[in-house]
């Protein structure tokens, strides 16, 4: 049994905890959040939901909060070539849809939101702000309904399975006429349905911390759409 006191720990304390060194850099050595975020995946990728993130909303009717759990599939590809785009998905029934789409001010599909992304293994942590979109079949840019179509392929059955459930909220009945693994009869990934949403964060703004050594780095989207990175005082 630990004898360490909870109440006690701080930010210090926690980057102490990692099992891995933690990478070091000066303010000489300073690389993009996407750098660093692409290096800190490949060190996790192992690591059991460490794909799993939060995104932070305001709900637009009581002014509250609302943070969930999701989970990220990888970068956007554009041209053959990985944006700073972030994919996630959600069902179009769902809370978080109704509360992004009702409280945004620039567009019915589209609120800033911010994701944050804690590596445990490296004691970093990623906090992106930006725009959340959602796109599906009603889209009519022809490549993002191909990145919809492909991330629905490559979804495992059983989540597949869970955008035929009945609408979300509601009081608990029977899930039988569930096509088993989103299939047909013949064993073939049947097309998404309409509720089923690619969700794109589009980043405008990353702070990183790295407990490891205290090292902290702010990066801002600029007119030209390249980043601004500045190291910082955590």
């Amino acid at each position: 049994m630990s004898s360490t006191n909870e109440s006690s720990v701080g930010l210090t304390d926690i980057g102490a905890q990692s099992s891995s060194p933690p990478p070091t850099a000066s303010i000489d050595e300073i690389t993009t959040w996407r750098e660093k975020i692409s290096a800190s995946i490949a060190r996790s990728r192992k690591v059991r939901g460490g794909n799993f993130v939060q995104i932070a909303t305001v709900d637009p009717e009581t002014l509250e909060p609302r943070c969930r759990t999701v989970v990220f599939r990888g970068f956007l590809k554009q041209d053959g070539k990985e944006t700073d785009i972030m994919k996630m998905i959600t069902d179009q029934r769902s809370k978080k849809y109704s509360e992004v789409t009702a409280g945004s001010v620039e567009g019915k599909d589209q609120a800033t939101c911010e994701m944050v992304w804690w590596f445990g293994k490296t004691s970093e942590q990623y906090r992106i702000r930006g725009h959340l979109k959602f796109f599906g079949n009603d889209e009519t840019d022809a490549k993002l309904l191909i990145a919809r179509k492909e991330q629905w392929g490559n979804m495992s059955d059983s989540a597949r399975e869970q955008f035929y459930w009945k609408n979300p909220g509601l009081p608990f009945d029977s899930q039988a006429e569930v096509p088993e693994g989103g299939r047909d009869e013949e064993g073939k990934v049947l097309s998404p349905p309409d509720n089923f949403l690619l969700m794109l964060l589009y980043p405008t703004k990353c702070d990183y911390l790295r407990l490891g050594d205290n090292f902290r780095q702010i990066d801002n989207v600029t007119k030209d759409q390249s980043w601004n990175a500045q190291q910082v005082t955590p």
